[in-house]
């Protein structure tokens, strides 16, 4: 029961009172509060303890040759390495959890349900939203059959994530009522509906409903008098949703703000070895610092994410954050910051339908890097943008008919696209253009 409220102290005290008091011939308990112990670490949000601990009580469940709980201690492990951002690591022990439930006739279990789920987030991660999404559903499926309210909970977060990669509103919040009514219904873990509720206050930013996600920051207690309130002890689930404070305020103006508040949050992170969150969190600042018009630093933010990004190739931290950060990866790209990586994500951000014209080589506009754009060739794509002709723009910027002509050229070959609309279309997408 502590386990579903999230509750460390009573994990520990229980767990560690099962671990003494049962004999050592009762090998199927002493792995479960051997895991249920390990759980405790991760509820802090110290990625190192808990990967020891969930390693450990990895060995003593293959010691005592209890397959379920050996794959169940694998998914645990899984789990942690993602907030590590591992993702290729979180693959693999995805992938040995399932070779392990083939081999022991236990591939229809809620915990294989639950490591398609985790490996579909990762395929989001990496940009795959498609596969990613029918793995969850996949497991969606073993998971709701399967009973354990906490691995289905888990799955839900997993769906919710793609759900808004792929900006389907409307999916999304399906799964926000079903969990709202799953909670009515029986003893569903607060962490899991806590989590929800932050997914569907990033939904309301995204629909600029700002009033909405600040009532929730109001109603959760974690913004008093219209101040944010760091926690003291940022455990793994109070941190993800303070970062969804810092958003809040980010959507409110209040760059400064969230920058301090961004900033605290990095250090507690980065102490718990939560690589995952320490990207998110440092291009959130490197958005509230460009808002701030403090471009210089939040370009050395953007450098320290692409360099922890792109070992591991994650992609859709940075597209789920739209055309402002998208801007913000042409600029690091102009400027020679690990420009090949950040001309491949500008690459996967979505593009309109004029824009999906494929050339005759069987590539479309997507399928090439971004050179970016000289200030001139900004200057004339801004006035093709706004309907001047190559004339117009010749007079305005008093250059040759010529001159203009070649630059359109070169923005077309730079950003691969035939023609005036494909190029206000590909640009705005970019973040290069504001949206009509």
């Amino acid at each position: 029961m502590e386990s579903y409220r999230g509750d460390v102290s009573g994990i520990i005290e229980h767990a560690s009172q099962a671990l003494e008091c049962l004999p050592e011939q009762d090998t199927a308990w002493r792995c479960l509060s051997g895991i249920v112990l390990a759980d405790a670490y991760g509820f802090t949000g110290d990625m190192n303890a808990a990967f020891q601990a969930r390693q450990m009580a990895l060995e003593a469940c293959e010691a005592a040759g209890h397959t379920y709980y050996v794959m169940l201690a694998y998914l645990k492990l899984a789990v942690t390495v993602r907030e590590q951002g591992r993702l290729e690591r979180t693959i693999e022990l995805c992938q040995k959890q399932m070779e392990l439930a083939d081999e022991s006739g236990l591939s229809q279990g809620a915990v294989v349900g639950w490591s398609f789920a985790v490996w579909g987030e990762v395929l989001a991660e990496l940009g795959d939203l498609d596969g990613g999404l029918r793995q969850i559903k996949r497991g969606m499926q073993l998971a709701e059959r399967g009973g354990d309210l906490a691995i289905l909970g888990w799955t839900y977060l997993c769906l919710m994530r793609v759900l808004f990669s792929r900006e389907d509103v409307a999916a999304a919040e399906a799964i926000v009522r079903k969990v709202e009514r799953t909670a009515r219904e029986s003893e569903f873990p607060l962490w899991i509906t806590n989590q929800v509720s932050a997914w569907q206050t990033r939904l309301w930013l995204a629909e600029n409903r700002l009033e909405a996600a600040s009532e929730w920051a109001r109603k959760r207690g974690l913004v008093v008098a219209g101040d944010p309130q760091p926690p003291t002890e940022p455990s793994y689930f109070r941190l993800i949703e303070v970062i969804v404070v810092a958003r809040i305020l980010i959507a409110q103006g209040r760059s400064e703000r969230a920058i301090g508040l961004l900033q605290q949050l990095l250090e507690a992170a980065e102490a718990g070895n939560r690589t995952t969150r320490v990207i998110e969190i440092l291009l959130l600042q490197a958005l509230a610092l460009q808002a701030g018009g403090r471009t210089t630093e939040a370009m050395s933010r953007m450098e320290q994410a692409l360099t922890l990004t792109e070992p591991e190739g994650f992609v859709q931290v940075y597209v789920d954050e739209g055309p402002r950060m998208a801007r913000l990866l042409y600029e690091a790209a102009s400027r020679g910051v690990v420009p090949e990586y950040a001309r491949r994500l500008l690459a996967a951000f979505p593009v309109t339908e004029t824009e999906q014209t494929v050339g005759s080589d069987g590539r479309g506009p997507r399928d090439e890097m971004i050179e970016p754009l000289s200030g001139r060739e900004l200057e004339v794509l801004q006035l093709i943008a706004e309907g001047l002709t190559n004339k117009e723009i010749a007079t305005r910027l008093f250059l040759s008919l010529h001159t203009v002509k070649v630059h359109a050229r070169n923005i077309y070959g730079k950003l691969n696209v035939h023609s005036r609309t494909q190029a206000v279309a590909r640009s705005q997408a970019m973040g290069l253009l504001p949206r009509a």
